[in-house]
């Protein structure tokens, strides 16, 4: 035998064994077709020719070595086509792995057939040298369970894969990438140490599946995560705990809120470059996102009417932000300040409104945005003479408004939204506050708005705290029902109160910690804002008319209805006499009541 390396060569029609090709990588000949030599005759005179190998050629027997390692000169299933390692099974209407796979395969496509869980054969865990399997496409309901040691890559997209065992993918301790996008994996389907031995697992895929919560225990090697398309609509507080390396989170089109998220549920990761959070039910952008290193932040199609002043706070290398599809009608000033590597700003289909509190941003894009910002969508909704115009290009359409004076509600007095001040108001459940105006704490400033919101929900104002301070904001529906509090970041600054009765009036305070001198809570009054798809609000009483008054005015309505049914009895009567139409049940067939013809009416002789 000739010595050199082994090349695949595929021939022009599937065939069940494939060509070797013998290729001089030592100086020898152009590569030739490899064939084996014919068997030697006892008798033959000579023993058939044999050439000498090259110099520095290897071993025939370590030319054979290396043809088992990679597949060489081995057979290939008749309904597949092998070449270079890869063996291609794919759309062949296949029910179970074929038989008499190369050992030395690589690759192996058998995506788009019907294999079932049956259809896997232990033999396929016998492969030494598959990395990448594709099983996309077939009626599989499990991970299978013989998978190849050497598996770097699992592709099981579109199957019925309902769950994770830890068995299984122990098999394969390599495993560094598994797609199960469009399954129907469960929480309760994934076991809690399922990822125990996958520590080397870089990327997982289940997107458009049936999760609930996020998968417990996942690897701390993970780079990249995908949970879109699910049901998930909590995150507890250590969801993502110990995952150093994930750069990629992509958690779209769940039913996430902020209530159900804990503040800190992204600040652990340090390393996360892109963060997607589109098509959810946020009314504001998370608490404590990842600052250092995000490069991406979708926050698109979600329910967001307020974004805090330091959301965006230090995100330096912030290059892409989407606020698309959301309920923004203004900004608060200084918001994109640290934004020096923006380039590309989403804000379509938001009801912007381009009064004053919007002219910092029209100063921002002309002075000091980065340059080669894109924005988009940032056009004018109201007032009704600046609708459809492009917010940067307007001059001084936006500077003629004044701000709110103390003690009136942010967008001005309505009875949807009120404004205290210390003092003003008792705190639900509690006594009455001292009269007078209370000095400013740390932990409290004096001022509160509260003002309706869409949804079954208040917004909360109030000017924001030193950093650190805690304040308690409470709220109740006045003549039933518990007092509801919770803890903010007194520099956030605002605060949107979810779940309420639509239309219902609440009275609502916020108050700093107990703490020895502290001042009287800030409380205020409002109601809910009513849901755009339900009834609306039951009609009031008219000021000032109680509602026995208004059970008296409709008695004497009913009795002037009945006096005046009498006087027409009356003056009918005394019309039927002066016509001189005798009393007496009418003929059959005809009405009763009706009045005589205007002919007949002239005729009479005048009473």
């Amino acid at each position: 035998m000739v010595g050199g390396p082994l090349e695949w060569a595929p021939p022009p029609n599937p065939s069940r064994n494939p060509t070797c090709v013998y290729s001089s990588g030592w100086g020898g000949a152009a590569p030739t077709p490899f064939s084996p030599r014919p068997p030697f005759s006892p008798f033959s005179l000579q023993a058939p020719p044999m050439a000498p190998p090259p110099r520095g050629a290897p071993p025939a027997w370590a030319l054979a070595l290396l043809a088992s390692l990679w597949g060489g000169c081995a057979p290939c299933p008749s309904v597949c086509r092998c070449a270079g390692g890869r063996v291609y099974c794919n759309d062949r209407g296949l029910t179970a792995v074929p038989e008499g796979l190369p050992p030395g395969a690589t690759t192996l496509f058998l995506q788009n057939n019907r294999i079932g869980d049956a259809g896997i054969p232990p033999r396929l865990g016998r492969l030494p040298a598959l990395r990448v399997l594709y099983l996309y496409a077939n009626a599989l309901e499990q991970l299978p369970a013989h998978l190849p040691p050497a598996l770097r890559e699992l592709h099981l997209q579109d199957n019925n894969v309902r769950g994770l065992g830890r068995r299984a993918l122990a098999r394969a301790p390599l495993l560094e990438r598994l797609h199960l996008d469009d399954n129907s994996v469960s929480a309760a389907g994934i076991e809690e140490d399922a990822f125990a031995e996958s520590r080397r697992l870089r990327l997982l895929f289940l997107s458009r599946n049936h999760l609930s919560s996020v998968p417990p225990g996942l690897p701390p090697a993970l780079e990249e995560l995908r949970l879109d398309d699910n049901r998930i609509h909590t995150i507890p507080l250590r969801a993502f705990e110990g995952l150093p390396a994930l750069r990629r989170l992509v958690l779209d089109g769940n039913l996430l809120a902020n209530q159900r998220m804990a503040d800190d549920t992204f600040s652990r990761l340090h390393n996360l470059s892109e963060l997607s959070l589109g098509r959810n039910a946020l009314a504001a952008p998370p608490a404590n996102l990842p600052r250092a290193r995000l490069r991406r932040l979708s926050l698109a199609a979600n329910a967001i009417s307020h974004v805090p002043a330091g959301a965006l706070a230090r995100m330096r290398a912030l290059e892409r932000l989407d606020l698309s599809d959301n309920n923004l009608s203004t900004l608060p000033r200084g918001l994109f300040d640290d934004l020096g590597s923006l380039s590309h700003l989403g804000l379509r289909n938001n009801p912007w409104f381009c009064g004053c509190n919007l002219a910092w941003l029209r100063d921002w894009l002309r002075r000091r945005a980065p340059p080669g910002l894109e924005v988009r969508g940032l056009l004018c909704q109201a007032p009704a003479r600046l609708r459809g115009l492009p917010v940067g290009e307007l001059r001084g359409e936006m500077d003629a408004c004044g701000t709110p004076a103390p003690g009136v509600a942010a967008g001005g007095a309505s009875p949807a939204g009120a404004a205290a001040v210390p003092g003003a108001a008792e705190a639900p459940g509690g006594s009455g506050a001292s009269p007078g105006a209370a000095a400013a704490s740390p932990g409290l400033a004096a001022g509160l708005w509260v003002q309706s919101a869409p949804g079954g929900a208040l917004k909360v104002r109030w000017p924001p705290a030193p950093p650190g301070a805690s304040l308690r904001l409470s709220w109740l529906r006045p003549g039933g029902g518990a007092v509801t509090e919770t803890l903010v970041r007194g520099e956030r600054g605002e605060y949107v109160v979810t779940a309420l009765q639509p239309h219902a009036a609440y009275r609502v305070c916020l108050s700093a910690l107990d703490a020895p001198g502290a001042p009287p809570p800030l409380c205020a009054q409002a109601r809910a804002g009513g849901d755009p798809e339900g009834p609306p609000p039951p009609r009031a009483n008219p000021p000032g008319l109680p509602r026995a008054a208004a059970g008296g005015a409709a008695a004497a309505a009913v009795l002037a209805l009945g006096v005046l049914g009498g006087c027409w009895q009356r003056r009918r009567r005394r019309r039927w006499g002066r016509g001189g139409t005798p009393p007496g049940p009418p003929r059959r067939g005809r009405h009763p009541h009706r009045l005589p013809p205007p002919a007949a009416a002239a005729a009479a002789p005048p009473a």
